[in-house]
């Protein structure tokens, strides 16, 4: 069955975006409680609190100093294992801002969620593609063999990106599955290989598990994490992107100051080794301004990607989609 597909196309769509087309039973009526002063902030991973610069400037202060200004007086947290169920979330009004990776954020966008594009946390993200020990040893020798990733992550447009790249997207077998599971697979020989993203594939290279591709080696198939708000946050606090910049910029400056601290920091509220940190998250990936030339040029490679492979079927432009003072 082939990525054109209309039956493959409707499975990836649904992985890709589901989330931008429904919402959470008993929840889209949901009042933002960013009117009484609490903006609820989600993100993506396991950790304890968000890590990047906005995260070293929840952490210091320096984000709710900027934003108090704007009659918001608390900062709560809320983390999500994938993007689609952020999207979701947001899409029943529980959130006032997301950061997250760019293929459900633009998929969202594609499908008519008008939140805005205020910044970017990271860019530049690596994806690792690692495979039992003992499994094959390149992209080629995976034909006929399953592939394991989180859909609907900037790791699966890595997928199915390189397998094209190899005329390998009608061969190859791409299931779901969640990073937490990744490692039982691989042990077990149930998949050929899995592709992780930042944290989990440097640690599972540390635990004996060859690496043979890497986003890195494909810099249009890197990945980015995108800063998201509301259209009702946004209508509330019109003020709330540059005052997100401008925080940022403090904590990076900080950031630069005192790495040693801030990667402390890093493998606290992730739970991955100091080591595993620093390889995952250079400080080269975190942007000074809030729309970085890079990070745009990711994202119009994310779009166009996800238009030819018929994954969204609605162009838009980046420029609508970001704001003019941040």
């Amino acid at each position: 069955m082939n990525a054109s597909s209309p039956t493959r196309r409707r499975l990836l769509q649904g992985a890709l975006g589901a989330a931008a087309a429904s919402t959470l039973p008993g929840l889209a009526i949901a009042q933002p409680q960013s009117a009484n002063g609490v903006l609820r902030l989600g993100y993506i991973g396991p950790g304890k609190k968000p890590a990047a610069a906005t995260g070293w400037a929840l952490r210091e202060g320096g984000l709710l100093k900027e934003l108090a200004p704007l009659g918001i007086r608390e900062i709560v947290t809320r983390n999500f294992p994938n993007g689609p169920d952020l999207n979701e979330a947001f899409l029943s009004g529980v959130l006032d801002v997301g950061i997250y990776g760019d293929t459900p954020a633009v998929v969202a966008r594609a499908r008519g969620f008008d939140a805005q594009l205020i910044g970017f946390d990271t860019v530049g993200m690596n994806v690792w593609l690692l495979t039992p020990r003992g499994g094959v040893r390149s992209v080629k020798e995976l034909e006929g063999q399953t592939i394991g990733v989180a859909r609907g992550s900037y790791m699966h447009r890595y997928v199915l990106g390189l397998l094209k790249e190899h005329g390998l997207q009608k061969s190859v077998k791409v299931i779901h599955m969640f990073p937490r599971d990744s490692e039982a697979a691989l042990d077990r020989g149930s998949i050929a290989a899995f592709a992780a993203q930042t944290d989990v594939g440097p640690l599972l290279a540390s635990r004996g598990y060859p690496v043979i591709d890497q986003a890195d080696q494909h810099p249009t198939l890197r990945g980015t994490q995108v800063i998201i708000a509301s259209q009702k946050t946004l209508a509330a606090a019109p003020g709330l992107p540059a005052a997100w910049t401008r925080a940022r910029h403090t904590a990076l400056q900080d950031i630069r100051r005192r790495s040693d601290a801030y990667f402390d920091f890093h493998a606290e509220v992730s739970g991955f080794p100091l080591e595993v940190v620093k390889i995952s998250h250079p400080l080269s990936q975190f942007p000074d301004v809030a729309y970085p030339a890079e990070g745009l040029a990711l994202l119009g490679e994310v779009k166009r990607f996800l238009l030819s492979e018929k994954l969204i079927d609605k162009d838009f432009s980046l420029d609508d989609w970001r704001v003019n003072d941040a």
